[in-house]
């Protein structure tokens, strides 16, 4: 324990669901609490927290992360498990909570510090960059009840961060504030841990937890997901959020009714429109497709993407060489065209057997998700505009394919596709003017 600040053993923490009575009979009888159904908000979550470090804490809406901490504090009560905690601790659970609205900021300020047992002469070398770090200028002599919800936030991160803590327990403090304000807030938090404080922080800042912590707690329905290195912990976080079915109910393994219901229709109109492109397949059996990023890799969002058709040329029974397009089209999963694609002459040289052809692509412009790839090939370069219909009109393909593929988020989640382009930068008007004058 002496080189841990927190250790948490196999913690667990149950509420009660339900209204409780207030009548007096119900109570002395204990009907109340027989019908109040039992929630495990946290359960057997188990971490160990050395001394000057930092644990992120992620996971969806309802996983238990703000449970966890406030247990980590003994705002709550572990039902199960033991909690052993060497310091002491600050904890930011609601920013701004324990100011005196009719005292003035500067005032709360000075207040604050006397109830941690911090001196007047601390808290006046320290003002100033509260007040910066705060950001409220002028306010800080007027009434906290005059602030916004975000001044008071602001103003209550900026003090409770220069209050010297030990162990500073954090919920979503950076949730706050303008794009400076987080910078400087999580700067400060970096601060603190290089000088010793020991630091939890449950935070949806995905790019902070790998840039500030050194360890990262994935909480899912209550239970320990994984636990390790915060690069790691959060990519692959990243991995399943993208992939990973949405509309269920917390700590509940069926979907929510309406929900549930909602998503069959979706899936079983997808399935049909998936059912109608197999229908059109011509000589399936000819043409085997495979779209992968790597081996046993799936395409990701601003990868590369290879394709790699192999065509058996005898069993197309060709009279003698024949010229074709090769028409690669991507499709929505519901059969939507995405106007995406590529094309490439090819000349057929039978009776051949095995022929390979690959199509590479550096930067995949998809978001995340499932699309068909329509693989056809066409005679004389000729076929159809929309890869999802195919009129009577039309000539026929030769080979016609539709295989589905999945598209996975990428690790820098800061673009959904990256388009390319070029970009021009100018750094001064003068300077252009004088350069096209010149």
């Amino acid at each position: 324990m002496s080189d841990y600040a927190i250790v948490a053993d196999d913690v667990s923490k149950k509420f009660l669901l339900g209204r409780r009575s207030s009548s007096l009979k119900d109570r002395l009888t204990g009907f109340s609490q027989a019908n109040r159904e039992e929630f495990w908000a946290v359960r057997n979550v188990s971490v160990e927290v050395p001394r000057g470090s930092m644990l992120g804490v992620i996971g969806h809406n309802g996983s238990g992360k703000s449970t966890f901490l406030r247990t980590l504090c003994g705002v709550f009560r572990p039902t199960t498990g033991e909690i052993r905690v060497r310091g002491r601790v600050t904890a930011l659970l609601e920013l701004g909570a324990g100011f005196h609205p009719e005292l003035t900021g500067r005032e709360n300020i000075y207040m604050n510090g006397s109830v941690v047992g911090l001196d007047r002469a601390y808290m006046d070398s320290v003002m100033d960059e509260i007040i910066d770090m705060a950001d409220i200028g002028s306010f800080i002599d007027a009434p906290i009840d005059t602030y916004s919800s975000g001044m008071r936030a602001r103003l209550g991160f900026a003090v409770s961060v220069q209050m010297r803590p030990e162990i500073l327990l954090a919920d979503e403090i950076t949730a706050v504030g303008d794009i400076a304000f987080k910078q400087h807030g999580i700067a400060r938090m970096k601060e603190l841990r290089d000088s010793g404080t020991t630091i939890v922080q449950v935070s949806h800042n995905l790019s902070m937890m790998v840039e500030a912590c050194d360890q990262v707690l994935w909480l899912q329905h209550g239970v320990t997901r994984a636990i390790g290195p915060s690069a790691e912990i959060v990519a692959e976080y990243k991995r399943v959020a993208a992939t990973e079915k949405a509309g269920r109910m917390i700590e509940s393994p069926e979907p929510v009714p309406k929900v549930k219901a909602r998503k069959n229709d979706r899936r079983e109109r997808a399935a049909q429109a998936t059912a109608r492109l197999v229908e059109r397949d011509v000589r399936p059996d000819a043409l085997q497709t495979v779209v992968s990023a790597a081996p046993g890799e799936a395409p990701a969002v601003g990868g590369p993407m290879r394709v790699v058709l192999d065509l058996d040329v005898a069993a197309l029974e060709l009279d003698g060489p024949t010229a074709v397009e090769v028409r690669i089209d991507i499709v929505g999963a519901r059969g939507a065209n995405t106007g995406l694609g590529a094309r490439h002459d090819v000349e057929l040289l039978p009776p051949s057997g095995p022929m390979q052809i690959a199509w590479d692509l550096e930067e995949l412009p998809l978001v995340s998700g499932r699309y068909n790839l329509a693989v056809g090939l066409w005679p004389d370069g000729s076929g159809p505009q929309n890869p999802t219909s195919q009129s009577r009109s039309s000539p026929s393909a030769m080979v016609l394919r539709h295989v589905e593929f999945v598209v996975e988020a990428s690790a820098d989640d800061r673009l959904v596709a990256n388009l390319g382009g070029s970009w021009t930068v100018t750094t001064s008007v003068d300077e252009v003017s004088s350069q096209q004058a010149s």
